[in-house]
């Protein structure tokens, strides 16, 4: 994990003015980060840009540019990202209804230390983020070991899956897939 810099952080008119490009760039890729492991949980691979665009859409949101302010956010988004053998990711519970949404969730209590990936045939583990709570979005990271970085920047075969009582899946990433996320390994 590297910290954003200061400079690196847009606000106020800086931002506004590429906010709409930014925003369309990182839609257009969206679908290649985006893993559904089943009916209604969903592995979003972050990258510093989209760790980087959620910060700065915070920012806005808050109208702030008070400079300590904008420091604590930055390093508070900054342990979502990846980098050199880390991958970042967030797990949805994808379900719109806030009441199902709490059952749900209930039945899948503990599914975010269930989530890895398996690269050339070897699993790793998610780590969930201690500061999550029950909100259906869990952010993990995966760190993979030199083989398995090796292996992913490759073009080696890539899967994601959870291994829960209320969610059994592995899901073989498609090629695209595979690139985009690895993308983030070569920082």
């Amino acid at each position: 994990m590297e910290r954003f810099a200061a400079g690196e952080v847009r606000i106020g008119p800086a931002y506004e003015s590429e906010r709409i490009a930014v925003r369309a760039e990182l839609a257009s890729s969206a679908e290649q980060r985006r893993v559904a492991l089943g009916a209604d949980l969903v592995l979003v691979f972050e990258s510093r840009e989209t760790v980087r665009l959620a910060l700065e859409e915070s920012l806005r949101a808050e109208r702030t540019s008070h400079h300590e302010r904008i420091a604590a956010e930055a390093d508070a988004f900054s342990v979502l990202t990846g980098g050199g053998h880390d991958l970042a990711a967030t797990l949805y519970v994808d379900v719109a209804d806030p009441v199902a949404l709490a059952e749900r969730l209930g039945e899948l209590s503990g599914v975010e230390d269930t989530v890895y990936l398996e690269v050339a045939g070897r699993r790793v583990a998610g780590r969930p983020h201690p500061a999550d709570s029950g909100s259906g979005a869990f952010h993990l990271l995966f760190a993979l070991d030199d083989g398995q970085r090796a292996a992913l920047l490759g073009g080696a075969a890539v899967a994601a899956g959870a291994d829960h009582q209320g969610c059994r899946t592995s899901i073989t990433l498609s090629a695209d897939q595979g690139r985009a996320i690895g993308a983030d390994l070569r920082g």
